[in-house]
């Protein structure tokens, strides 16, 4: 058994996918399709269930205890080689706008954690414009946003895509009824601000809160119709708590924002290749 097939396997588990993992670590597809062979051959069973594009898997029973333990010796085979010469840490300071924080970055910390362990990870939740501010004065390395205003100076990319939809305890009318967005200088606000101006439609009341937990809740309670990202209201939806206010739905890219000759560009780029894009 080799080392260099439990670090494939490992990583495989990790980010679910051939291809990133024969990216990430620098090897070609049917290299990574060998280790994992070799490994199952070696330990007489099999590790992943493959589908028929042999692209995404599921780890199977064993799968998931060798993917346990292969982690505990890759933190052992680390902390090996840090005993002649410890790893220098890496501190990175990673903005992002409440919105995005809340869909995407729980998973993307983890996998930072997991395959970075050297990074020291600094968050700032706030809202858009909070986040340029930081970006224009240096305080920020990588800023995840939903919108592009005040970008101008910086590298801008598209990492993945989301939907956004109205809704509310019971089919209210939009033309009748309060809404409940983000503050003035959300980007989610402004996305509302655009959308409702398009449909022509003047709402009766606004109730601004900056949290969309708070939103939820407000709209659950009957107190107006909410607008939010489908992935906050899932299970809302599904026990009938929340339902959609049909036929409005909006979908943005999220952004990846980081000034073109940052101090640690490299990294930076590997840890935004991290962020599964489901498009």
């Amino acid at each position: 058994m080799q080392l260099d097939w439990i670090r494939t396997f490992v990583t495989l588990a990790q980010l679910q996918h051939f291809t990133k993992t024969s990216e990430y670590l620098n090897l070609s597809q049917p290299t990574v399709s060998v280790h994992v062979k070799k490994l199952e051959q070696t330990l007489r069973t099999e590790l992943i269930h493959r589908s028929s594009t042999n692209q995404h898997f599921e780890l199977t029973r064993a799968g998931e205890q060798v993917f346990e333990k292969g982690k505990e010796m890759m933190d052992l085979w680390r902390s090996m080689e840090q005993i002649n010469e410890k790893k220098e840490e890496i501190p990175l300071r990673i903005g992002s706008t409440h919105t995005v924080s809340d869909v995407l970055l729980p998973d993307f910390v983890k996998k930072i954690k997991v395959l970075y362990p050297q990074v020291q990870l600094q968050l700032m939740i706030h809202n858009h414009e909070t986040i340029v501010e930081a970006l224009n004065s240096n305080e920020v390395d990588l800023a995840l946003v939903e919108g592009t205003r005040g970008l101008e100076p910086f590298h801008v990319e598209v990492i993945s895509r989301d939907e956004l939809r109205f809704f509310a305890s019971s089919r209210m009318n939009p033309h009748s009824s309060p809404f409940i967005l983000r503050e003035q200088g959300s980007g989610t606000r402004e996305y509302a601000d655009d959308f409702l101006k398009s449909e022509r439609i003047v709402p009766v009341e606004i109730l601004e809160a900056s949290s969309h937990f708070l939103i939820k809740q407000l709209a659950v309670r009957g107190l107006g119709i909410a607008f939010l990202s489908s992935s906050m209201v899932k299970d809302e939806v599904l026990h009938g708590k929340l339902v959609p206010i049909e036929p409005y739905i909006i979908h943005r890219p999220f952004y990846a924002v980081h000034p073109e000759h940052a101090t640690s560009i490299s990294l930076i780029r590997e840890l935004v290749s991290l962020i599964e894009n489901p498009n």
